[in-house]
């Protein structure tokens, strides 16, 4: 004998109907999408898998790649001032690179703030690093009565130097001081265009950087390009993985 449906039976089975109303509302591309987003499968199953923290560790372990294997090979190199150059310049490399990183992919209010604060606290060390390591090599130049920006590296870096320097006081002008582009409404409509810029400033980090391994002296330190070239590649996977298209529009 069916027992008759209670009240609570009826109520949850309105509420499963309406559900299962909303869900078939959807339109069937974008829930297929929805549903194949984030997972793989195994031999027991699809399973979930997080992608944009996957090209997060790409992006990272590329950085701390190239700059752990720079710090590596100067501190087995014969002493010399000149040292310090890199070592810094590895610095800026790995900081700027995670500096974009924490704030990629934030959205919510609360991680926007939290990936700010980050972002201010990384770029301010890649500040005090690339000016740090611009003097060295101009120091080091002087002292031995070399030619200033001669080679393609020279020219590459005083490019990205001047690069960092506008990125740097530019978004601290937005951030700390947005009265002085008209308001924080107008300062907020140009973190779009700092964003951008901030991309074209780490390839331009990153070229310079592979110009410098092909160096000479660097050369015969350490003669192995493929081990750059896997950290740039590392770099470059996890940080186009990681941008969002929408955020980039300036036009």
């Amino acid at each position: 004998m069916v027992s008759p449906n209670t009240d609570e039976d009826i109520h949850n089975r309105l509420i499963n109907q309406q559900n299962q109303n909303s869900y078939d509302s959807i339109p069937s591309h974008v829930l297929s999408s929805q549903q194949q987003q984030g997972r793989i499968p195994t031999p027991t199953g699809p399973t979930k898998f997080n992608m944009t923290f996957t090209f997060s560790l790409f992006a990272s372990a590329g950085s701390l790649l190239f700059a752990g294997t720079v710090w590596y090979v100067m501190a087995n190199a014969d002493y010399l001032f000149f040292i310090w150059h890199p070592v810094l310049m590895a610095t800026v490399l790995l900081f700027t690179t995670n500096g974009i990183l924490v704030l990629q992919t934030a959205t919510k209010k609360e991680e926007r703030e939290a990936g700010l604060n980050w972002h201010k606290l990384i770029q301010s060390v890649t500040f005090l690093s690339i000016i740090g390591g611009f003097s060295i090599v101009y120091s080091f130049k002087n002292s031995n009565n070399k030619e200033h920006f001669t080679s393609p590296h020279g020219k590459s870096g005083l490019i990205t130097f001047i690069l960092l320097l506008v990125q740097t006081m530019a978004g601290s002008i937005f951030v700390n001081f947005p009265g002085l582009v008209g308001g924080l409404v107008k300062a907020k409509g140009m973190y779009k265009y700092h964003r951008f810029s901030g991309y074209v400033v780490l390839l331009f980090v990153y070229l310079t950087a592979l110009g410098g391994t092909q160096s000479d002296w660097v050369k015969n330190q350490f003669d192995h390009i493929w081990v750059w070239l896997l950290a740039t590649s590392l770099v470059l996977i996890g940080v186009v993985g990681r941008t969002k298209g929408s955020k980039l529009k300036v036009w």
